[in-house]
């Protein structure tokens, strides 16, 4: 954790948020050895954030589409979506999983 009470996974998921909403695929770091590694790290922290009201995550048919219009992904659903690699990969072929930012979480940036 750093001296914000974020581990790095809330981190890197934060501040690639700061001009939210993103698709997960578009969450991570340029020098991450793999998707797999950005799935393990970074989804973890997704679930974390979202379980503390930072931001929220929501499924898409398609994308772009307005933040209305997606459906809440949270609790377990989110927690088993999370650790899909597929669904960090910018090549997502079905239903998109997009992340946004809330006042709560704008505080940490």
């Amino acid at each position: 954790m750093d001296d914000q009470g974020l581990d790095v996974g809330e981190h890197i998921v934060l501040e690639d948020l700061e001009d939210s909403p993103l698709p997960l695929g578009e969450i991570g770091w340029p020098e991450a050895p793999s998707r797999q590694r950005v799935a393990e790290v970074c989804g973890a922290g997704l679930v974390s954030l979202v379980a503390r009201g930072f931001i929220e995550v929501r499924r898409f048919e398609s994308w772009p589409e307005p933040w209305e219009r997606g459906r809440p992904v949270r609790g377990d659903e989110l927690l088993a979506e999370s650790r899909r690699v597929e669904r960090w990969t910018s090549n997502a072929s079905h239903a998109h999983l997009v992340a946004h930012i809330t006042e709560a979480g704008r505080r940490y940036l």
